[in-house]
């Protein structure tokens, strides 16, 4: 938290601010809510650089401002970064640089954002300092935002300009929106000197500006947090967004008690692909009709009661252009076959798709109360069928993510993924299966997350089974992740719950030397327990807390935090051991699984053993069976004591050996080398 004898005076309602939330008052219509995103901006603006009082004393100071500002999916973080940037001005900042993404309508849609909610700023765009003199012109009238996409050649054209105007005595405020995205070094894990363009000239950016704090803004910050502690872009403190009224997460999907989900086979999923063999299937399978009836029935029903608002379908199964064809092309002839279908009420296969949408109405009716009647309905899809737009959406189109129909149907991959916002979308079908899928990755497609309150009644979400899970095991993570977070806003934690087969993120942007893994099932130990005269009384403590724990025949049970109160007396000797063995990363993974499985753990006790050798830190200091003594449904701790060697000065000791708990997970931790 802030020193309170550092905390300076932040105007948290300036002229700035105060326009800002005008705007936003627009879309957010309680005031708890718009009070929740001044107090964020103010975390950030007191955690930030003194725009006034110039550059941190020392140079080990200056990473100390440069922070994280860590949202949910679709929850709002626009609404922040810009009352934040508001707030920067209002405080002194005299240049706001917001970096974001360079997929053209990403783009767009943020620099479209911050001109509607700081009208009282020049806005530049990534156009805007093409012309030296009319730029320098601008940087002689602060303060003003720039918004440039991250694109190296964008960037690097950006930095010269300021360099040619010799701007490096504005105080600036970098905002990089999606930070775990393009900014971090992708050779990170080849080691050596090589750095990737746009984390070069971000580094050189953030080296620039003598006076600046650079935010980091994501909702998926594993690739951050598992960057070297002393790394340049582990964020050293961070702000955690809140969600408004109406959002619309995880729980809401994932939780136990879900409506929401619909299972669909893995199979037909693999079969829509155009490289499944013998041949990929040329008709609509029935999980993906059941979603698309679903939607037809879900947004004439909405339409009916709202008859100004449009509806979005998603069918998200590839990041393959092949794929998405094929699939538009299934789309079509789907449309045209519903349609043969609806134009003929006296045949078998008009009755059977009365049929089947009468099921997904009456699915939708059991979340949704208060539908229109069914024949009604009925009436509205054979209608608006016909207007039904079914769009590519991927690297190799032009189309946009409008809703200029009352069916939106989007075909896509990663475009259709991180910072796209769809409005009113009501059903989605996904099936991305990668062998090894990256946390961060899948938790950006949930596209499905948002404001959506008004519409959650007949939303559904079809996916296989397993992607389902992975999609539990990642929320289960998120909420563990969030929970470090507000207990350790500074950042001082050591460790990430990844559920296997999940990994953290990708693997590129890590340093492999600095990362360490606690497995599910395995055990860890210090290499050698410090034996110098000082331990005793450590050793007296011990034996006086277990003098109640005898050589039982069998773990003894107690809480996680007796554990941890009794590893916090046994010191490992500095000079042996890789760093697994860290108490300050031990206390957190064991934090957080009694946060995930309970407050239950398991002792046993051991006295007069003679190790006198250094171990490795998997190896374990336990005699053959001696494991199967504790149960692996909860952590265990194995602590035997050691009887002192004379001839060579070291005292008595009790040495520990902790194992985890068995389950699909590892808990992950960077460390310094």
């Amino acid at each position: 938290m802030i020193d309170e004898n550092k905390r300076r005076a932040i105007i948290h309602d300036g002229h700035h601010v105060t326009e800002v939330l005008n705007v936003l008052a627009e879309e957010i219509k309680t005031l708890r809510s718009l009070q929740l995103i001044v107090d964020k901006a103010v975390q950030i603006i007191e955690s930030s650089v003194d725009p006034i009082a110039g550059p941190p004393e020392s140079e080990s100071a200056e990473h100390e401002n440069d922070g994280l500002l860590y949202g949910l999916i679709q929850s709002g973080k626009t609404s922040i970064i810009t009352v934040a940037a508001a707030m920067a001005a209002d405080n002194g900042f005299q240049c706001i640089v917001i970096l974001t993404s360079d997929i053209d309508v990403l783009y767009d849609q943020t620099l479209e954002r911050v001109r509607r909610a700081l009208p009282g700023l020049s806005i530049l765009g990534k156009n805007d300092w093409r012309e030296a003199q009319r730029f320098e012109r601008q940087l002689r009238t602060p303060p003003f935002v720039i918004v440039c996409s991250k694109n190296g050649r964008k960037l690097s054209g950006l930095l010269e300009a300021f360099k040619v105007a010799r701007a490096r005595g504005l105080s600036a405020m970098i905002i990089d929106d999606e930070a775990d995205q393009a900014s971090l070094n992708t050779y990170t894990s080849r080691g050596g000197e090589k750095v990737s363009k746009i984390n070069e000239v971000i580094t050189d950016f953030r080296k620039f500006f003598g006076v600046n704090t650079y935010l980091q803004v994501t909702a998926t910050p594993q690739a951050l947090f598992l960057q070297r502690p002393d790394g340049f872009y582990r964020p050293s403190f961070t702000v955690l967004s809140e969600p408004g009224a109406g959002y619309v997460g995880g729980e809401a999907f994932f939780g136990l008690d879900s409506k929401l989900l619909k299972n669909v086979a893995l199979d037909e999923v693999e079969q829509l692909r155009t490289t499944y063999q013998p041949a990929p299937t040329g008709t609509v399978p029935p999980g993906l009709r059941r979603s698309l009836y679903s939607f037809l029935v879900a947004a004439a029903a909405k339409k009916i009661q709202n008859p100004t608002e449009n509806y979005a379908f998603l069918c998200h199964i590839s990041v393959s252009n092949a794929d998405h064809k094929h699939i538009v092309n299934l789309l079509d002839r789907f449309k045209e076959e519903t349609l043969s279908v609806l134009r003929n009420p006296t045949s078998k296969q008009y009755n059977r798709l009365v049929d089947d949408l009468k099921k997904e109405y009456d699915d939708l009716l059991d979340t949704q109360p208060g539908l229109p009647v069914f024949d009604q309905v009925v009436e509205k899809v054979k209608f608006y069928l016909h207007g039904a737009n079914i769009k590519l959406i991927n690297a190799s189109s032009n189309e946009e993510i409008k809703l200029d129909s009352v069916y939106n149907i989007f075909v896509g991959g990663n475009k259709l993924g991180r910072g796209v916002t769809i409005k009113n979308l009501l059903t989605s079908y996904y099936g991305r299966n990668p062998q090894r899928p990256n946390a961060d990755t899948v938790l950006q497609h949930a596209r499905m997350y948002g404001y959506r309150q008004n519409t959650i009644g007949v939303t559904r979400l079809f996916l296989p089974e397993k992607l389902a899970e992975h999609f539990r095991l990642i929320h289960q993570m998120e909420n563990a992740l969030r929970e470090l977070v507000e207990k350790y806003p500074k950042g001082k934690f050591e460790g990430i719950y990844i559920s296997s087969p999940l990994r953290a993120t990708r693997p590129n942007v890590l340093d492999p030397n600095s990362i360490g893994m606690y497995v599910a099932s395995r055990s860890y130990n210090p290499a050698y327990p410090l034996r110098t005269e000082k331990m005793q009384k450590n050793t007296d403590w011990l034996d006086s807390k277990l003098s109640s724990f005898g050589d039982k025949t069998s773990a003894e049970e107690v809480t996680v935090d007796f554990l941890i109160e009794l590893l916090e007396k046994c010191v490992p000797d500095p000079k042996h051991g890789i760093e697994l063995w860290d108490l300050k990363t031990i206390k957190t993974a064991l934090e957080k699984l009694k946060y995930l499985k309970g407050d239950k753990a398991y002792l046993v006790v051991r006295r007069g053993r003679d190790l006198k050798e250094r171990r490795n830190e998997t190896q374990g200091i336990l005699s053959g069976g001696e494991e199967a003594l504790a149960q692996k449904d909860a952590p265990a701790l194995f602590i035997y004591r050691q009887n002192e060697i004379p001839g060579r000065g070291e005292v008595a000791v009790w040495w520990p050996q902790l194992r985890f708990p068995e389950g699909n997970y590892v808990l992950a931790f960077s460390f310094n080398r």
